[in-house]
């Protein structure tokens, strides 16, 4: 078979049919052309009838064919060959000069005609004349591919592309977006759409041709009066598809870049652009926004009305145990209010953690750990600080984050539990860490820990951890979990 496309990939070496029915002068001039040519390989045929199997099953990039053949002259088996091969170079190499028989091959669509004279400057001749005749059906099989892709692009991407020339004038558009793209042809977006949208579009176009700078995603938003002119629905229309939700489509967003197009000479021409829709995006987006909103707002409201009953409990409970009831009772009711309170309080942080821009300022994380762990003086647990690094970065939120890890430990261990925190050798006064020698993390995955409502601790809330990730994830900061020296949990913070 003959080679499948991109045709760009056929270079170098040229395949080469000589057809003619006298084998002698087949051998020699199958020689002496590859003699001449270090390019061009030929392969000889005495049979025209055999031409067209051979050029479907072989690599054929010219024919070169006798005209006075028994079977079949050269002009009919030329007839043959366009019918099936119309674009294969075809040269006709005859003894036979006569005007007419040139005049006929030229009017069946010969490529070229070559006399026969028998002596090298006849065959030098010949040499150039097929490789050229190659070297021009590539550059045209070339093209044809080329142009083919390019039409399809524009026939069937499911966005807006456009091309513009050096005054913003549309020059082509593909078709996702309009039924008559031709109708924007040589005008300019101020001709086409609104003036108040078109106004920034145009000297968007421009500044991009003046200056050469390119335009990179940019949110494009269309308001109610606009939504015909930028309406993406069409796309839906023309793919057979639904639209993503059932919202109300004049809402319109695009997303668009504009690069500079430049000429052979590196002159810029004009430009070329693409938008998208990206309207389910920004609706999606504005609603998980109301959605998170909602959600901020209830966690403040649970955490204000469980604070309420949980202080009045309290107070309840000292005067129960003023009047010496069952300590052990009380007790059990005070460690209760104790995980109510803590729950509350981690809702209180949940809710809390994307309230504000991170306010960064020079914190002493050492000074800071020491403040954190005061309120673990009574526990059976101890604690030793490495020398840590003074920083930059939000005090809030690196207190939180820390308070969670040491709260985890203290938590999620065995009475004497030892604590240590310090600077990480490879991040250089970049990160820390917090370890302790407590039983370690989940084997089969550790990553589990930081699970909204993860916990092993009888008391636990599932939160600590997950707030760790979260406050991380909103800095950049990255947490990597691993085991410690002795054995037990290790969390490394990278600022």
């Amino acid at each position: 078979m003959r080679p499948e496309w991109p045709p760009s990939e056929r270079r170098g070496e040229v395949s080469v049919l000589h057809v003619d029915d006298d084998r002698a002068f087949l051998d020699v001039t199958a020689a002496m052309i590859e003699r001449e040519s270090g390019q061009l390989r030929v392969t000889s045929l005495d049979d025209p009838t055999a031409v067209l199997s051979h050029v479907e099953t072989e690599t054929v990039d010219c024919v070169v064919s006798d005209y006075d053949m028994p079977e079949m002259n050269g002009l009919e088996l030329l007839e043959a060959v366009r019918k099936r091969f119309p674009d294969l170079p075809f040269i006709l190499f005859t003894g036979k000069g006569s005007e007419a028989v040139a005049s006929e091959a030229i009017s069946a669509g010969v490529t070229d005609y070559v006399q026969k004279t028998g002596d090298s400057e006849t065959i030098e001749m010949l040499c150039n004349r097929i490789e050229n005749a190659v070297e021009h059906a590539r550059t045209e099989e070339r093209l044809a591919y080329e142009s083919s892709l390019l039409d399809t692009l524009f026939e069937r991407i499911p966005h807006h592309l456009y091309v513009k020339d050096e005054e913003a004038r549309h020059l082509r558009v593909s078709h996702a977006h309009i039924d008559e793209p031709e109708q924007l042809l040589g005008k300019t977006d101020r001709e086409l759409y609104p003036e108040e949208h078109a106004a920034d579009t145009y000297e968007d176009d421009m500044r991009v041709i003046r200056d050469g700078e390119p335009i990179i995603h940019k949110e494009e938003h269309t308001n109610e009066g606009k939504a015909e002119t930028h309406s993406f629905d069409k796309i839906y229309e023309q793919y057979e598809q639904e639209p993503v939700t059932d919202k109300q489509r004049y809402d319109e967003w695009a997303l668009t870049s504009k690069v500079p197009w430049r000429d052979d000479d590196g002159e810029i021409a004009g430009l070329i652009g693409i938008t998208l829709d990206i309207s389910d995006r920004k609706h999606y987006e504005e609603s998980l926004e109301r959605h998170s909103e909602r959600l901020e707002e209830f966690l403040a409201q649970v955490v204000h009305d469980l604070r309420s009953p949980l202080q009045v409990a309290d107070s309840n409970l000292a005067l129960l145990r003023e009047e010496g009831l069952d300590a052990d009772r009380l007790d059990s009711i005070e460690r209760a209010h104790g995980q109510i309170g803590a729950l509350v309080d981690d809702l209180s942080r949940f809710a809390r953690h994307g309230e504000m821009e991170p306010d960064p300022e020079p914190v002493d994380l050492e000074a800071l750990v020491e403040r954190i762990w005061e309120r673990h003086e009574s526990v059976d647990a101890t604690l030793s600080v490495g020398s840590l690094p003074e920083v930059v970065i939000d005090r809030t939120d690196v207190r939180r984050l820390l308070t969670n890890l040491v709260d985890n430990a203290v938590d999620h261990s065995t009475p004497g539990v030892r604590i240590s925190v310090g600077s990480l050798d490879d991040a250089g006064d970049g990160g820390i860490f917090v370890a302790d020698d407590g039983p370690g993390l989940p084997s089969d995955d550790p990553g589990q820990v930081f699970e909204a409502g993860y916990t092993t601790a009888s008391d636990g809330t599932g939160l600590g951890l997950s707030i760790v990730e979260t406050i991380a994830d909103r800095h950049g900061w990255e947490v990597v979990t691993t085991e410690s020296d002795t054995g037990g949990a290790r969390f490394e913070l990278r600022f």
